[in-house]
């Protein structure tokens, strides 16, 4: 049995903050065996805050499901510290995000947890042979963590077709304007997953994002939490839930090219096929457009 997982949860009721954590926690315990996450443990979560838009809009992760993972890793890891960690945007910087998104509040009473902008962390050069990168200026705090989990948005994407675990760790990179990566995005993308692998993959998709995501799309209420130990197989399991072939996702079918991940992968908890929802995605012509007014207007792609 191949030692990946993918594990997918069901969430009934959207508003429901009972029925989320419940959730969180199915889910996680489906994972664990494969978590490899020692006691005492310093854990970095990169979410996906790349805009000013509540998690309503299905553009930002909910805060209050990373809250739910936080306090169920601190029962049963006890780790010394979680981060939870954002990059500046080219129009945004993470510590307004943080504060009008609703972050700060939400985290303030839970023990041994921190908010953190990767931009303003002290940075470590990372040699890397990679498909566009040689060598990266990374958040020292980032790198050196001891266990990395992405925590992503189920999402659309006009270039890249899907906006998941991987696109989600272009964000890590700590420069704020990464507008002038997205002619080579697919590369960039291999390159951030590359340059330190997560150890778990959450996906947020109880209110997820459709159409011209994953800025200017469509909230799409699914009620599906995501959980996978490599990456590649996480977002490869998303794609198949969102109603796309894998193979027309280009990042992840570098990752696929060049063995960065698998796409062998175990599912548990609910089935693709009973979960599988099919999203809005835009057209070629409409991706062509999307893509020259991005690099016009130098928004976030």
């Amino acid at each position: 049995m191949t030692p990946n997982r993918v594990a997918i949860a069901r969430v009934r009721d959207v508003d429901s903050h009972s029925e989320i954590r419940a959730a969180v926690a199915q889910l996680l315990e489906l994972v664990q065996p494969v978590m490899q996450l020692s006691p005492h443990a310093r854990v970095l979560v990169k979410a996906n805050l790349c805009l000013i838009k509540s998690y309503e809009t299905g553009a930002t992760v909910d805060p209050f499901v990373v809250r739910s993972f936080a306090e169920w890793l601190l029962e049963h890891f006890d780790p010394a510290e979680i981060i939870i960690a954002e990059s500046d945007a080219t129009h945004l910087s993470a510590d307004i995000a943080f504060k009008a998104l609703g972050w700060q509040q939400v985290f303030r009473d839970i023990p041994r947890t921190r908010l953190l902008n990767l931009s303003t962390d002290p940075r470590v050069q990372v040699p890397l042979d990679g498909l566009y990168f040689k060598q990266l200026d990374m958040s020292r705090t980032y790198m050196e963590a001891d266990y990395l989990v992405s925590f992503a948005k189920l999402k659309t994407h006009t270039l890249q077709r899907i906006s998941c675990t991987m696109k989600n760790l272009f964000g890590a990179l700590p420069e704020k304007i990464k507008i002038v990566y997205h002619p080579y995005l697919d590369r960039v993308i291999y390159d951030l997953t590359k340059v330190r692998v997560p150890d778990l993959c959450m996906i947020d998709g109880v209110i997820a994002h459709e159409g011209a995501g994953p800025v200017d799309g469509l909230p799409k209420p699914v009620g599906l939490l995501v959980a996978g130990n490599d990456p590649v197989a996480t977002d490869h399991a998303c794609a198949r839930l969102m109603g796309v072939n894998p193979r027309r996702v280009p990042h992840l079918q570098l990752a696929l090219k060049h063995r960065l991940g698998s796409a062998q992968y175990s599912v548990l908890g609910e089935s693709i096929a009973s979960a599988c929802t099919r999203f809005e995605f835009i057209p070629a012509w409409v991706r062509g457009w999307y893509a020259l007014k991005r690099r016009l207007a130098g928004t976030p792609a």
